[in-house]
């Protein structure tokens, strides 16, 4: 899914007051992180994943990853946050413009 630039500063306001769902560590990117990442979506649309200082990953590796193995979109990193989008497939909560 691609975001113009009116979504992506839609969903990037919603994230505004969102905490990070996600954080990863030691561990990196992973299985576990994945199941993780999943786990945040069958819950929310938006999510935000935290990359703690002890984590090797850069958020372009995570935020790849997620795109590629959870079928996220990926709204937008900042710093070592990354900002994800997935709708719902039946009843999106989340009406883009």
């Amino acid at each position: 899914m691609t975001l113009n630039s009116h979504q992506r500063k839609y969903l990037e306001s919603l994230a505004n007051a969102l905490q990070p769902t996600v954080r990863i560590g030691k561990g990196g990117i992973g299985e576990n992180m994945l199941l993780a990442v999943r786990e945040a979506f069958n819950k929310k649309e938006l999510i935000k994943v935290k990359i703690l200082d002890t984590s090797a990953a850069t958020p372009q590796e995570v935020a790849d990853f997620c795109v590629e193995k959870a079928g996220a979109t990926l709204v937008r990193t900042i710093g070592r946050v990354v900002i994800l989008y997935k709708p719902f497939e039946e009843n999106p909560v989340i009406i883009l413009p």
